[in-house]
């Protein structure tokens, strides 16, 4: 992944720098700059250019260059267009106006002080410039902060990259064989950050792009479709479920996960092509095992082990209990111990073999598909992630809670395949099955609930 990273880079040449200076210079300009990952863009240059593909004197000049000129464009703006216009499309972008009240504050406190520091944090560094032209400051004295503030930015940045690279070679070194592996989890790592920040600083436009979507003609169209059979659901079940979402969702979720199981199954069974991939896929990370990395793996994989399973569900129940969340309980109860009645059902129906190796001193034992480790994680981790939905009230930690229980479920997959106890699709399959269980018991155990007009 690295090697091909850093060939496409190389590839781009003097483009790169270009490419780079676009994304800085769009990351200055109101509104606009809230989408733009300048930041880790620089980041990640200064990690190329310890790789010897971009040059860190040129970039540091090129980002530094961008950020004034970006700046400057946006002050401009600000002085042109006001604070009318950007009040009047701040909503569009999730914006309130407290955020840009708050803007507003600290540059009337601060003055060449804000500017000077804008560029360090993500919302000051979209919209300080256009408030500075809104604000009439005298040219010269942004200019004179603000290009120290951005080349210092620019520097700092791209030497935390810089380090990072010569970080890299150094862990590339000690892991060995492993590193194409753990730099794929580092990024992936770096993406879910980015993915939660970015979230939860959208709420708003999150919402609006959710509305837009069912309010699409074609959408509408399909409700008004099947409206009888709508109603006739709803007449039994209320939409308004304890997470927000409406029995239509949860039914599709049953079904989509039902059919994806039946998917993985039918390759399983009939030696399709997916087949061959669990092979060229175990194959690959047998023969990049390392013990450290085995090691590692092995103690993630406990986080799935029955007696770890046993003792959180336990301490779950009990705070549960002593809360007298009564239907929690119940979905704890029949969703855990039913998800994992029916992985002991379905191993001894497909009774796959596990994947075997020669030279390996790994034995495991029972049927393969699907995996029981990836099927308790699905189970144990989405049940929390559902309870944590229902007591917190703050969008962005509701959404680290759903990531959150998706990293563990990964990490517990990755696991099994790494360590060769089971394949790709054995894990696939008892997500795809987890989910589908899940999603019955929590809209069962809520069916009840509402018949009876109890609270969850």
């Amino acid at each position: 992944m690295l090697d091909y990273l850093i060939n496409f880079v190389g590839n781009l040449g003097n483009w790169g720098y270009l490419v780079i200076f676009l994304v800085v210079a769009l990351e200055c300009q109101a509104l606009l700059g809230l989408f733009m990952p300048g930041e880790s863009l620089v980041l990640v240059g200064g990690f190329f250019a310890e790789q010897g593909v971009l040059d860190p004197g040129v970039l540091i000049v090129v980002v530094s260059s961008a950020a004034i000129i970006g700046d400057s464009i946006g002050y401009e703006l600000g002085r042109h267009l006001g604070r009318g216009w950007l009040l009047k499309h701040a909503r569009r972008f999730g914006l309130h106006q407290e955020n840009l009240d708050r803007v507003d504050n600290f540059f009337a406190r601060h003055g060449g002080k804000a500017v000077f520091s804008s560029h360090f944090l993500h919302l000051l560094r979209s919209l300080m410039p256009f408030v500075a032209g809104d604000r009439r400051m005298r040219y010269l004295k942004f200019l004179l902060f603000n290009a120290m503030g951005c080349i210092v930015w620019a520097s700092v940045f791209v030497m935390l990259g810089y380090v990072a690279g010569e970080g890299w070679r150094v862990a590339a070194k000690w892991i060995g064989v492993a590193s194409k592996i753990v730099g794929g989890a580092l990024l992936l790592t770096f993406a879910l950050i980015w993915l939660w920040r970015w979230l939860g600083r959208h709420e708003a436009d999150v919402k609006r792009r959710w509305r837009a979507v069912t309010d699409h003609p074609r959408v509408a169209n399909q409700l008004r479709r099947f409206a009888p059979q709508l109603e006739f659901l709803t007449a039994r079940l209320s939409p308004q479920g304890y997470l927000g979402l409406h029995l239509t969702i949860g039914v599709l979720l049953i079904i989509g996960a039902s059919w994806l199981f039946g998917a993985i199954a039918q390759d399983v069974v009939a030696g399709d092509p997916l087949t061959v991939l669990d092979t060229v896929v175990a194959e690959w990370f047998h023969e990049r095992r390392t013990p450290g990395l085995t090691t590692a793996m092995q103690l993630v994989s406990v986080l799935a082990s029955p007696l770890w399973v046993t003792c959180i569900a336990t301490v779950t129940a009990l705070v549960l209990w002593r809360k007298r969340y009564w239907y929690r309980l119940l979905a704890l109860g029949v969703g855990l111990s039913g998800g994992m009645i029916l992985d002991f059902l379905l191993k001894i129906t497909f009774h796959r073999p596990r994947p075997s190796f020669e030279d390996s001193y790994l034995i495991f034992y029972g049927y393969s598909f699907p995996s029981d480790h990836a099927m308790a994680a699905t189970l144990l981790y989405g049940l929390l992630a559902v309870f944590a939905v229902i007591a917190l009230d703050v969008w962005r930690w509701r959404v680290g809670a759903a990531l959150g229980a998706f990293v563990m479920i990964l990490l517990v997959g990755f696991s099994q395949v790494y360590l060769g106890a089971h394949y790709l699709s054995d894990v696939l399959g008892a997500a795809a099955a987890g989910l589908a269980w899940l999603a019955l018991s929590l809209t069962a155990v809520d069916t009840l609930r509402r018949n009876r007009g109890h609270l969850f």
